[in-house]
């Protein structure tokens, strides 16, 4: 990963900053000068905040190494994020691990190992040791989001093992990390890192349901739905409304409920999430609530 110094000072002219007033409350004049000049990068969290007073993503000024492990980790993520596990777990056994050069890539190695341990094997001893790896070994600051999701993987894996003290305590630092981030630090239009965020909300909701927290879990969900509808995206949207409507029919709020069954059967329709559409047929079924009339011809 590196920096494009001139770029960041071609932003800054044209905001018609200083590097003084780019600083102010950031960082020194001398960092952004080492920026600018050297293409020096400060910690993550800094440059978030340097982007968002520039008013530009990441990416505009940060590029990664053009290399086949970059891609093959871009990959990793995106058939896993469209729950193809098995394809996934193909392309990532075919990473060795002398190609693991920078901190970032044994991060983003030992969290794809670990996630494909725990979700596609069900080995949940493995993923724990896996996620524990990126967490003692690889991680400087607790404000990464590869901390933060190896961090709630652990309490994943703890509540495959039934150890449902452990998995809410990892489960409740991941979302507390999530929580005191600096709001200013969070990269404007960065996909990658705002679908992340609701992954981490969504997976917490789901324990909290599955250890009779319902109210803790809706919380969660509203939080996730609020950030898909601010930045107008469907990742996992299906999956929250089916979430909330399950807890509202814990809690007997039967009308939300029936309201919101309505609106995730919509969207997996849309998603074409058939394994989704047919738990929500289901779970309509179980709770008596009607299924939509117009179903078969969507």
């Amino acid at each position: 990963m590196r920096i494009l110094g001139e770029k960041v000072r071609q932003f800054r002219k044209r905001k018609g900053m200083s590097q003084k007033e780019l600083a102010e409350g950031i960082c020194t004049q001398a960092t952004i000068s080492l920026i600018e000049k050297k293409s020096k990068i400060p910690s993550m969290k800094i440059m978030m905040k340097i982007c968002n007073r520039l008013g530009i993503r990441l990416s505009d000024v940060i590029v990664e190494n053009d290399d086949q492990l970059y891609r093959t980790f871009k990959k990793i993520d995106s058939l896993i994020r469209h729950d193809q596990l098995v394809a996934a777990n193909e392309v990532f056994t075919k990473i060795r691990p002398k190609q693991l050069r920078s901190n970032t890539d044994k991060k983003q190695y030992y969290y794809y190992e670990g996630y494909l341990q725990l979700v596609l094997s069900d080995n949940a001893d493995e993923a724990i040791f896996n996620f524990g790896m990126l967490l003692n070994q690889f991680v400087k600051s607790s404000h990464d989001m590869f901390a933060i999701l190896a961090t709630l993987g652990t309490g994943l894996a703890y509540e495959r093992k039934q150890s449902y003290d452990k998995a809410e305590i990892f489960v409740k630092q991941a979302v507390a990390t999530l929580h005191t981030m600096d709001a200013q630090a969070m990269p404007i239009g960065d996909d990658d890192y705002l679908q992340n965020e609701i992954l981490i909300y969504a997976s917490a909701a789901q324990l909290y349901a599955k250890i009779n927290f319902p109210e803790e879990a809706l919380e969660l969900i509203d939080l996730a739905l609020k950030k898909a509808q601010e930045s107008q995206s469907l990742y996992l949207l299906d999956r929250l409304y089916a979430q909330k409507a399950a807890n509202e029919v814990v809690l007997n709020n039967i009308v939300s409920a029936h309201d919101h069954y309505y609106v995730a059967y919509a969207l997996s329709l849309v998603t074409h999430n058939d394994k989704l559409t047919q738990k929500i047929i289901k779970e309509m079924a179980e709770y008596h609530i009607a299924p939509l009339q117009v179903a078969n011809e969507a």
